[in-house]
C-alpha cells in the first residue's frame, strides 16, 4: 500500500515537472518572439527619417575610398540618421556597402535611411548649375569653372586640348596642329557633379557641340556648299558672335565677312583685335589696330588661325545661311545695331554720322 502511494506521488511530481517544463518552454519562446518583434520594430524605427517635417537641405560629402562604416558615422554625426550601426547592417545585408559613389549629396532630415543608401548607390550627387554664355573665350570659360569651385583655371586650360578627346570625337583630329578647344566648348547651361575630373566637364561641352553641329545634316551640307570646313565655319561664327548684338543682323554680318573673304579683303574685325588684347574696348586706338598677331585681321588677310570665342547656334546658322547682300562694310551704332554699306565712301559717311 505504501508502495502505491509512493508511485502515485512520483507520478504526480513527474507530471508537475513536465508541466513546469512546458511553461518554461512557452515562456522562453514567448520571450524570444517578444524580443524578436521588439528588435524588428526597433530596427524598422531606426530606418525611418529623423524628422519627417524638416526639409532643410544638408550638403553631405562621401570622399573617395570612404567605407560604409565611416559614411554611417558621419551621417550620425550630422544628425541625419538615428544609428550608424543600423546603417552599416542595412547596407551589408543588402550587399550595398561597397557600392557607394563619392561626391557631394543633397540630403535632408526627412529622408529615410534606405533612401539615403539608394541615393549613394545610384550616385545622385548634388549638381552645380553652370551657365556658359555665348561669346566667351576659352580662358573666360575656365574662369567660370574656377569661380564655381569646380576646377582651377590652370587645370581646366591644361585639359582643354583636342588630343585628349579626339579618340571619342574624331572631328577634333581635323583641327590644325597646336589648336586648342577654343570655339568647341558649346555655350549652354549645364548641371555638373562636384569633385569630378575636369575632363568630365570638358567632355560634356564637346559632346553638346557634337550634338548641335554634327547631328544636323543641314549644317554639314551647308558648309560643303560654302566651300568651308567645320573649323573655318566655327572660326567665322566666333567672330560674328562677338560682333553682333542683334540676332537678325547676324546673317548680314556673316555675309559681309564672307564677301570680303571672296574679294581677298582683310576682315578688319575689331573683335579679333580685342581677342589679342584680351580686353573689350569701346573704341580701339590706331596703335591697337597695329598690334602684331596672326589674329589681327586688320593687318592679316583671311580668317584668323582659329576661333576667338564659343559661338552659339544662331551665329553658326548665320554663317551657314548668310544674307543675300553685297555689303562690304558695317559700322556700329550707339543702340547696338549696325549700319551696312557697299562702298568705303558710304562707310566713312556712316562713321561720321555716328560721331555726331
Amino acid at each position: 500500500m505504501q508502495g502505491i502511494k509512493i508511485f502515485l506521488q512520483k507520478l504526480k511530481d513527474s507530471q508537475g515537472l513536465q508541466k513546469l517544463r512546458r511553461w518554461r518552454r512557452l515562456l522562453f519562446i514567448t520571450t524570444i518572439l517578444f524580443l524578436g518583434l521588439s528588435g524588428a520594430l526597433w530596427y524598422h524605427w531606426m530606418l525611418l527619417p529623423v524628422n519627417s517635417e524638416k526639409l532643410d537641405p544638408i550638403s553631405f560629402e562621401i570622399k573617395r575610398g570612404m567605407t560604409a562604416k565611416a559614411v554611417g558615422q558621419n551621417l550620425k554625426k550630422e544628425g541625419l540618421i538615428k544609428n550608424s550601426m543600423v546603417f552599416l547592417i542595412y547596407a551589408k545585408i543588402n550587399g550595398l556597402d561597397t557600392k557607394f559613389k563619392s561626391g557631394h549629396y543633397r540630403l535632408n532630415y526627412a529622408m529615410s535611411l534606405p533612401e539615403m543608401v539608394d541615393k549613394f548607390v545610384k550616385g545622385e550627387v548634388d549638381l552645380k548649375k553652370i551657365t556658359i554664355p555665348e561669346g566667351l573665350t576659352l580662358e573666360k570659360i575656365a574662369e567660370v569653372f574656377e569661380s564655381n569651385e569646380l576646377a582651377s583655371k590652370e587645370e581646366f586650360l591644361s585639359y582643354a586640348v583636342p588630343s585628349l578627346f579626339e579618340d571619342k570625337y574624331p572631328f577634333l583630329k581635323a583641327l590644325p596642329e597646336g589648336a586648342t578647344l577654343e570655339g568647341f566648348l558649346f555655350p549652354d547651361t549645364y548641371f555638373f557633379p562636384k569633385d569630378s575630373p575636369v575632363s568630365l566637364y570638358i567632355d560634356a561641352m564637346i559632346n553638346r557641340f557634337h550634338e548641335v553641329y554634327y547631328k544636323n545634316e543641314e549644317f554639314l551640307e551647308k558648309e560643303k556648299k560654302l566651300g568651308l570646313n567645320t573649323y573655318q565655319v566655327i572660326t567665322l561664327a566666333s567672330i560674328v558672335e562677338r560682333e553682333a548684338k542683334l540676332n537678325d543682323e547676324r546673317p548680314i554680318i556673316a555675309a559681309v565677312f564672307l564677301n570680303r573673304l571672296k574679294k581677298g579683303m582683310p576682315l578688319q574685325s575689331c573683335a579679333t583685335v580685342e581677342y589679342v588684347l584680351k580686353e573689350h574696348k569701346e573704341v580701339l586706338t590706331l596703335e591697337d589696330l597695329k598690334v602684331e598677331s596672326p589674329y589681327n585681321t586688320y593687318i592679316h588677310k583671311g580668317l584668323p588661325p582659329g576661333p576667338i570665342s564659343s559661338p552659339g547656334v544662331e551665329s553658326i546658322k548665320a554663317v551657314l545661311n548668310p544674307a543675300d547682300v553685297d555689303y562690304l562694310y558695317f559700322v556700329a551704332n550707339k543702340d547696338g545695331s549696325h549700319t551696312f554699306n557697299r562702298t568705303y565712301e558710304e562707310h566713312l559717311r556712316a562713321k561720321r554720322m555716328n560721331e555726331l
